[in-house]
């Protein structure tokens, strides 16, 4: 585990102190490199490299010796509710009137803690593995496909003004963009930690607890989430908490992007179109989230790359604490209980240059915006696919999947003209002339389940246990999303 202690100024030599820190190894001190050193170095980015990491979420004073102490999970995130509920939404009668007739109305308090990032050990009932060398990521990405931080300019991105075309020289058609890349997702998986295989076999774990809170009492309070059940009750003995356990194993970030840029101009409030598109601030995300080749997952269990998802804790004490705040350890859960997704692949498109995701306010709410697709030429047929064999050239757009995101003509390419998602959980199988995936519909087919399977002794094939409901494999695949806006109200 990296632990930093440094302490700088903000003087001319913050630049280089910042990347030093980025370049950096394990270590507990450090020393900024100076601006002539870093004269010298050519590159329009930083490379990274992480080698023996892992993260996880403790509390406050812990050392790493604590790093194996359950009763130390406490580091957390807290999500406050804010502003009073409505009228409207506490009465519940309907009848304009809330009174004790009505059902007590609340909002979520949440904590999320116990979070933890590390090389996988194929538990899906453990948020970790259970020494310290077996949880560290030996190498996420080499010298060769490192994580990469940078700074570049795209040209002739044409903007939403309908009829401008954009020439190579055009200014007002180049975007300026930050991008932090994770290694690039490899289909031929390494098989030594030394050239990162243990970036495709990691794991993700938390816990969170959500309590109806009582508005009317003040913020910790102990009676805060003994919220009854009608309006302007109390009652302590009523279980106003969710608990959730999350843990994923065997999966991979290779391949993810994120870039951050100002928008183009252009567009007006016609067509469908909003001047709330021009020169803010924009986004766009390429989210991998992969398991692995599913061609062969029905014929065999595959709980090491598994996303669990639980409620049925072991250990209840008190339905209304959280060992967020009292310390008394990280609840347990029955390992066999949940809604289990077998060998998931989430390949989400969020945005591109062309169709950017934008943030704005107008001073006392904000807005995130996946902008319209304008009836502009330029833009429409870098977004649409075409799935004809062979492939019109007129449309650019591809789709993302684990075998391959994004199309330029190269075998498994990973470029940035990847516009459609795709989402599939268990048996699946794989179009290579389309790059298009579809579930397996055969009886031995697994994908999604309540309850854990266990593989029959003498086969090796998934039989059910009493507890065992087998939904199947399940694809979602060409996404497109075509226009989203999401709005806070209130705030």
């Amino acid at each position: 585990m990296t632990t930093l202690n440094y302490t700088f100024k903000y003087k001319r030599t913050f630049l280089s102190s910042l990347i030093g820190i980025c370049l950096s190894q394990s270590c507990w001190s450090l020393e900024a490199l100076s601006d002539d050193v870093l004269s010298t170095t050519v590159g329009e980015g930083v490379a990274l490299v992480p080698q023996d990491t892992y993260m996880i979420f403790q509390g406050q004073n812990s050392t790493p010796s604590d790093i194996l102490d359950r009763s130390k999970d406490t580091g957390f995130i807290h999500v406050i509710p804010v502003g009073p509920l409505t009228n409207a939404a506490q009465d519940t009668n309907k009848n304009n009137i809330v009174d004790a007739n009505d059902h007590s109305v609340g909002k979520a308090d949440l904590y999320v803690y116990g979070l933890a990032l590390s090389k996988s050990d194929g538990n899906h009932n453990s948020r970790f593995a259970s020494n310290d060398s077996a949880a560290k990521i030996s190498s996420w990405g080499t010298a060769t496909n490192p994580w990469i931080f940078k700074v570049s300019t795209e040209n002739q991105v044409p903007n939403f003004q309908l009829g401008k075309s954009c020439i190579a020289a055009d200014v007002t058609c180049q975007v300026p963009y930050l991008t932090l890349e994770a290694p690039l997702y490899e289909n031929n998986i390494p098989t030594s930690a030394r050239d990162g295989a243990d970036a495709y076999n990691l794991k993700l774990a938390m816990w969170a607890d959500a309590f109806v809170l009582d508005q009317s009492k003040r913020e910790g309070a102990a009676d805060l989430y003994h919220l009854g059940a009608k309006a302007g009750q109390s009652d302590p003995n009523r279980a106003n908490r969710l608990r959730l356990q999350a843990i994923w194993n065997g999966f991979s970030i290779n391949g993810s992007r994120l870039q951050v840029f100002q928008t183009l101009g252009g567009a007006t409030n016609t067509g469908g179109m909003s001047v709330f598109y021009n020169n803010t601030l924009g986004l766009t995300g390429l989210i991998r989230l992969n398991s692995g080749d599913s061609a062969n997952v029905r014929t065999r269990t595959s709980d090491n790359k598994t996303l669990r998802l639980s409620t049925r804790e072991m250990n209840v004490t008190d339905n209304l604490t959280t060992p967020a705040l009292n310390g008394v350890g990280a609840p347990l859960f029955d390992s066999n209980e949940g809604l289990f997704f077998y060998n998931p692949n989430i390949n989400l498109v969020l945005g591109s240059l062309y169709q950017p995701l934008v943030l704005s306010s107008d001073g006392r709410n904000f807005t995130i915006e996946l902008a319209r697709i304008p009836n502009k030429p330029e833009i429409y047929q870098k977004i649409y696919t075409d799935y004809s064999n062979p492939k019109s050239t007129t449309y650019a757009g591809s789709t993302c999947n684990v075998y391959q995101c994004g199309n330029n003509g190269l075998t498994g390419y990973q470029g940035n003209n990847a516009t459609h998602s795709s989402i599939s959980f268990g048996s699946t199988t794989y179009d290579p002339a389309k790059n298009t995936l579809s579930a397996y519909k055969g009886a031995d087919a697994i994908g999604v389940s309540f309850g854990a399977q266990t593989p029959l002794p003498s086969q090796n094939i998934s039989m059910p246990t009493n507890n065992f409901t087998n939904l199947g494999s399940a694809v979602v695949d060409g996404l497109m999303i075509q226009h989203l806006s999401i709005t806070t109200k209130g705030l």
